[in-house]
């Protein structure tokens, strides 16, 4: 006989029917969070553009997994699917997540354990049970997981990670980041690309121990969380390469001046601009965020998709394909028109002004005002100072 739950209701996304507790959100028994159907969507457009590109079936393990909605999720709106492992520490959860693998018809596919997700992962590190896709979808951060997610990777594996601890990585919090994930964090105008940047840079880090590198596929910012997708690749010679991609920033809170410098470039304490005090977030990835064959692949699945909240999902991955060739780092025009005491022009005008005086310029979906560019600060300020002062004229 199974475990008593409380009251449920069935709610529906994408292509499955799930069981929720019927409670209010924050006392709820056992985890379910509708805002985060976005990034669900966003991750089963993932899977299939990873499958179509790559071929083959999928063995997909999702420890965390409460409610069971992404995995189940996968199951059902992933074609090839051979394999999904579900699990969670609570019983109400295990109890749920299996009253959801039944009602979508999964039985034979999907599998649900009570057993703590380290553990779950560990015993699929021997190399002939290794997984194709991991999932990490915490409540908080998912570096505790990331090593064991990475030992279950077969070589090419998919591996995927949501952080929502944003107070740590944005540098609210720098000492708990520090404890967390190995790292220093700033609270810069740019601290949620800096956010991604710090748990790429951990993943990357703790991928090298184990003769690893890891290649992103899509990472982004959106509302309370943080979403990465990476490729993982075994060898001690691609684990070097990407370590070359690991580096620090150096941001001058005095000018606004920022960098990106590989790790031996770092002694630097005065900034090259005004003579102030450089402050330091290392060892955080410098790299590229997405890959620009692969954004567009998942692009097109939303596009054949029937989501509810599509058009929000296409903007973003539109945003991200244009950026895919960006300078890493962006500047915010609320900061740059703070500094200057100017009124603030248009995200255009700003973007057409910088592409005018020779520079790279795109937006960004990291702030909706963010101009991600090549100009050093100065001349970033000198265009938004121009553009105010004409259309002050």
């Amino acid at each position: 006989m199974g475990l008593a739950l409380p009251p449920l209701r069935k709610v529906f996304e994408g292509e499955v029917a799930i069981l929720v507790p019927d409670e209010p959100q924050p006392t709820r028994s056992v985890f379910y969070n509708p805002r985060m159907e976005v990034s669900r969507d966003i991750a089963v457009c993932c899977l299939r553009a990873y499958r179509r590109l790559r071929g083959g079936s999928l063995s997909i393990a999702e420890p965390l997994t409460a409610s069971g909605i992404r995995g189940i999720r996968y199951a059902k709106e992933v074609e090839g699917v051979r394999e999904l492992l579900l699990s969670d520490v609570s019983p109400l959860a295990v109890e749920l997540a299996r009253r959801n693998v039944e009602l979508n018809g999964l039985i034979g596919v999907a599998s649900v354990e009570m057993v703590e997700a380290n553990k779950l992962l560990a015993s699929r590190s021997a190399p002939s049970l290794r997984l194709d896709v991991v999932d990490l979808d915490p409540f908080g951060s998912p570096a505790p997981f990331i090593e064991s997610a990475l030992r279950a990777l077969r070589d090419g594996g998919l591996l995927m990670a949501t952080a929502t601890d944003a107070p740590p990585l944005c540098g609210i919090y720098p000492r708990v980041a520090e404890r967390r994930y190995g790292a220093r964090s700033l609270n810069v105008e740019y601290c949620h690309e800096l956010a991604v940047r710090l748990l790429l840079g951990h993943v990357a880090s703790t991928a090298a121990r184990l003769d690893m590198a890891i290649h992103p596929l899509l990472s982004y910012a959106l509302q309370h969380h943080y979403r990465i997708c990476v490729k993982v690749e075994a060898g001690a010679s691609k684990a070097d390469e990407c370590l070359n991609k690991l580096g620090a920033l150096k941001h001058c809170f005095s000018c606004g001046h920022r960098e990106l410098v590989p790790l031996v470039d770092l002694p630097a304490k005065m900034c090259p601009i005004c003579g102030g005090r450089i402050a330091v977030a290392s060892p955080i990835w410098r790299g590229a965020l997405v890959d620009p064959s692969f954004v567009p692949a998942v692009h097109e699945e939303l596009a054949r998709s029937s989501f509810r909240h599509k058009k929000l999902e296409l903007r973003l991955t539109s945003t991200l394909i244009e950026e895919a060739e960006a300078p890493p780092l962006h500047f915010t025009l609320d900061e740059a028109c703070r500094r200057l005491k100017c009124s603030q022009p248009s995200l255009a005008e700003v973007v057409m002004g910088l592409r005018s005086a020779g520079f790279k310029a795109y937006r960004t979906h990291f702030h909706a005002k963010g101009v991600k560019t090549d100009a050093a600060v100065q001349d970033f300020l000198y265009v938004i100072w121009r553009l105010a002062k004409q259309g002050a004229g």
